[in-house]
């Protein structure tokens, strides 16, 4: 049921959805730069999944990048230190044209936690927001990063749920240059992913309005 509406409501909004799949993160990363370039820069979010993979932001200072590890270790620009991407986390990026924005470019990390949050509540889900070290916790484990970019009133990158990922790589690492350990969200309560993902999009969608 949610997933017709969901293809319903994505003909009839001006945020454009898209489903980028399984992608390699550089891949990805790369197409996101080449639409903040674009002359035409329609809003839209992308949800997809990486291929494992470390990536650290513009505020890891001590992590050097290493493509030749078996888990390669990438630099990015977005906010943030360093954080663990793969298959089992659910991962949404906001391509969006603020200057169309009902909010300050300033309020959108706070935003897109907001939307997260309302879902887990839809859940009956025990979590908390932290608007600090920007993410959502679970019995002060984090479940959900965020990490945003804006360039030319223009935003990418996005927000990243665990569902039912490599905790041992996760916490192999601080996340997010945390003294925190990471969570799946099947440790806690029995959550459909099809039915989570759909109903992240339709709260997302909203983001316009």
């Amino acid at each position: 049921m949610v997933g017709s509406s969901l293809c319903q409501l994505t003909k009839n909004m001006s945020i454009e959805i898209i489903d980028k799949g399984l992608i390699d993160y550089q891949e990805s990363h790369q197409e996101m730069l080449d639409l903040v370039k674009s002359t035409s820069r329609k809003s839209q979010i992308w949800h997809l999944e990486h291929f494992p993979v470390y990536t650290i932001g513009i505020s890891e200072k001590l992590i050097k990048e290493d493509d030749n590890q078996a888990i390669p270790i990438i630099k990015t620009d977005r906010g943030g230190k360093i954080t663990y991407h793969g298959p089992g986390q659910l991962v949404f990026y906001f391509m969006l044209d603020l200057k169309k924005m009902p909010f300050k470019p300033t309020d959108l990390t706070k935003k897109i936690l907001n939307k997260t949050s309302q879902v887990f509540d839809s859940f009956d889900l025990d979590h908390d927001l932290n608007f600090t070290d920007p993410g959502i916790y679970i019995r002060e484990q984090k479940v959900a990063s965020i990490g945003m970019r804006i360039k030319n009133n223009f935003s990418y990158h996005g927000i990243s749920i665990n569902y039912n990922t490599d905790l041992e790589a996760f916490n192999s690492i601080n996340p997010c240059g945390l003294n925190v350990k990471a969570c799946n969200l099947l440790e806690y309560i029995n959550i459909n992913k099809e039915d989570l993902h759909n109903r992240l999009l339709l709260e997302y969608r909203e983001l316009d309005k």
